[in-house]
């Protein structure tokens, strides 16, 4: 198998625009993810361990409270948020990390390290992972079948060496016989 150095969560990973304490009004941290437009935050202790995320789908379930008391009651972040089944770690590679995607319906996971939050990672920076692994993936095929070429191309004897230098120009014959970069 071809080593890829694939990237890992630590590569992809953005820090988080905020986090929120398991205290904080639901309606209040509703507004910061509107604020920052994203789909989920970490809710993390004092030490930064984290506790759990609230998600878009979590704010849904306050709307529950309309059917039953005909009120839009909220409450604290800790009342809504979703208990964390499913982490990254930074040293996770990109197909590890797709692996946990595709196993939670989290659009953004939790990189953590030691038991403390260091980042998030999302979908859409696992996408950008995918674009940057296709983009080596090419530049290395390409650099195969450069070598491959130029080595199919070069003078096998001294008398093919003697046709090649009388029969072709100057930059073919650096093309040919160029150093290797």
């Amino acid at each position: 198998m071809i080593d890829l150095n694939l990237p890992t969560a630590r590569d992809w990973m953005i820090p988080s625009p905020f986090v929120l304490s398991p205290e904080i009004d639901l309606f209040d941290a509703l507004d910061l993810l509107v604020k920052y437009g994203v789909a989920a935050a970490p809710v993390v202790d004092r030490q930064h361990h984290l506790l759990g995320m609230l998600t878009e789908k979590d704010c849904l379930r306050v709307l529950s409270n309309v059917a039953y008391d005909g009120d839009l009651k909220g409450g604290t972040v800790e009342g809504y948020m979703s208990k964390v089944r499913v982490i990254c770690e930074p040293q996770m590679d990109l197909f590890r990390a797709a692996e946990m995607f595709l196993a939670t319906n989290f659009p953004i996971l939790p990189v953590v390290e030691s038991g403390r939050l260091i980042g998030l990672i999302s979908r859409q920076n696992m996408l950008r992972g995918i674009q940057e692994l296709r983009r080596r993936l090419d530049r290395r095929r390409q650099a195969l079948e450069d070598t491959a070429g130029r080595q199919a191309d070069r003078p096998r004897s001294i008398e093919s060496l003697q046709r090649a230098a009388g029969s072709q120009t100057r930059d073919q014959l650096v093309r040919l016989f160029g150093r290797r970069g």
